[in-house]
C-alpha cells in the first residue's frame, strides 16, 4: 500500500510545531524573568567577572550587575576569584550606584526568628560570639546577626575621645570572645534583633541567690564582703549570692551610723538570721556574733552600784553615757548636779568621763538610768581642755 506523502509531510510537521511551541515557551519565561525585578531575599546564582579593592562584581546572566562585598565572603569562609559561580541573596534590589547589592550570608529562616521570638519570652540566656564592633556596640552571631548596643554591655571602660569615625580598642578587644546575652527585641519584619550582656549578668545574678538561698539556713555563720553601703544598711556579697545587714544588725552600739562602721571591700562575718526562698531575700548580722552588751550588764550592773562612764550625747532633757559593758544609760538632767542647772552642757560635754551610780534598770525596754548627783565623790573627770568641773 503506497504511503500519502502529504499524511507523513502533515504528521513530521505537527512534531516539529509542537517542539518550537516548547521552546517558545521556555524562551518568555526565561524573558520574563530577565525582565522582573529583583526581590529582597530572593537567592540568584552568577559569574564573578571582576574584582576590584574589597568588591566583587557579579554578572547575573544578562541581568543588572551584582556586587558582592569580599570581606563578607571571606568572614563567609568563602574566596572568591574571577570565573567563580557564587550562589547569593539579593539584599537590595538596586543600590546607590544601580547595581544590585549581594551577600552571601544565608538569609535567615523563619525557625531562627521563632527561636530568638521564644528566647526573649523565656528570658533564657544565649551564649553567643562576637563577629564585629563598632562605635555602637557589638554585631553578634546567634544563627542570626544580632546587636548589642553599648548601653547594654556590662562594663567597656573609658572609650577615650578619638577620632569619630574610630572604633575604639575596649570595643574591638571583644570580637571573637564569646558572652552571655538575653534577647531584648527580637523583630523579624524590622530584621531587628537586640540582645543585652546586662540583662543577662542581672538574671545570673538572680539565679546564683535563688540556688544559694535554697542551700543557706539560718544560723549558718559565714565570711563574706561588703559588696556596698546604702542608707538601709550593706549588701553582703556571701560567695554565691549578696545577703542584707540591716542597719538595725550592724551593731549593738547607739549613737553612732550603723553604716559609717564599713565601707565596701571589707571582710566581715555575718549571721544568716532569714532565707526567704519565694522572693529570693538573705538577711544576714553583724551585731549577733558578739555578745549583747545588755545580756553582760545585766549579770555585772546592780542598782546602787557606782562606775565610770563615758558621756557620748548631751540633750536638753539630760547626758547619754556608756559604760565600760557597752550600755548606754540616761543621766536626767536633775541627776547632773547637787545644785539645780537649766542645762546639761552647763556641767558636762561628749567625751567627758563621769563617776555615775546605777538607779534603775529595766531589761525589758533595755533603758538604764544614772545619777552623777548620788554617786560617791560626784566628780566630772571632764576631758575638755578649757577646765575640769567639780559639782
Amino acid at each position: 500500500m503506497a504511503v500519502d506523502p502529504g499524511v507523513g509531510a502533515t504528521g513530521h510537521d505537527a512534531e516539529a510545531g509542537a517542539e518550537t511551541m516548547e521552546e517558545l515557551l521556555a524562551g518568555i519565561e526565561e524573558d520574563e524573568r530577565a525582565l522582573r525585578p529583583f526581590r529582597p531575599g530572593e537567592i540568584v546564582e552568577g559569574v564573578v567577572a571582576s574584582i576590584g579593592g574589597d568588591e566583587a562584581l557579579v554578572d547575573l546572566g544578562g541581568r543588572s550587575a551584582g556586587v558582592l562585598s569580599l570581606r563578607e565572603a571571606s568572614g563567609e569562609g568563602t574566596d572568591v576569584a574571577v570565573g567563580d559561580r557564587v550562589t547569593a541573596a539579593v539584599v537590595q534590589p538596586e543600590g546607590p550606584d544601580g547595581r544590585v547589592v549581594l551577600s552571601m550570608r544565608r538569609p535567615p529562616s523563619r525557625r531562627q526568628w521563632s527561636r530568638m521570638a521564644e528566647l526573649e519570652k523565656t528570658g533564657e540566656i544565649v551564649e553567643a560570639q562576637v563577629v564585629e564592633a563598632n562605635r555602637g556596640g557589638l554585631v553578634v552571631d546567634v544563627g542570626l546577626r544580632g546587636f548589642v548596643p553599648l548601653s547594654q554591655l556590662l562594663s567597656v571602660g573609658n572609650l577615650g575621645t578619638g577620632e569619630r569615625a574610630a572604633v575604639p580598642d575596649a570595643l574591638r578587644d571583644y570580637v571573637g570572645k564569646r558572652l552571655p546575652l538575653k534577647v531584648i527585641e527580637a523583630d523579624p519584619r524590622r530584621d531587628r534583633l537586640i540582645l543585652s550582656e546586662k540583662a543577662a549578668a542581672q538574671q545570673q545574678r538572680r539565679r546564683r541567690k535563688e540556688e544559694a538561698s535554697s542551700r543557706l539556713v539560718e544560723g549558718q555563720i559565714l565570711e563574706g564582703t561588703v559588696a556596698s553601703v546604702t542608707t538601709f544598711g550593706l549588701f553582703v556579697d556571701v560567695g554565691a549570692a549578696d545577703g542584707l545587714v540591716h542597719r538595725s544588725e550592724i551593731t549593738w552600739e547607739r549613737g553612732i551610723e550603723p553604716t559609717a562602721l564599713h565601707n565596701p571591700g571589707d571582710r566581715v562575718r555575718v549571721l544568716v538570721t532569714g532565707v526567704d526562698r519565694e522572693r529570693g531575700r538573705i538577711s544576714l548580722s553583724i551585731k549577733r556574733l558578739v555578745e549583747d552588751p545588755w545580756a553582760r550588764a545585766l549579770r555585772e550592773l546592780a542598782v546602787g552600784t557606782d562606775i565610770d562612764a563615758t558621756v557620748t550625747r548631751v540633750m536638753p532633757y539630760g547626758a547619754f553615757a556608756r559604760l565600760a559593758s557597752g550600755v548606754e544609760g540616761l543621766i536626767h538632767v536633775s541627776e547632773i548636779a547637787l545644785r539645780r542647772i537649766t542645762s546639761p552642757s552647763e556641767v558636762v560635754h561628749p567625751g567627758d568621763l563621769v563617776r555615775v551610780r546605777v538607779v534603775a534598770i529595766d531589761p525589758d525596754r533595755r533603758r538604764l538610768s544614772l545619777s552623777m548627783r548620788q554617786a560617791s565623790g560626784n566628780v566630772v573627770y571632764a576631758t575638755r581642755t578649757d577646765q575640769d568641773a567639780n559639782v
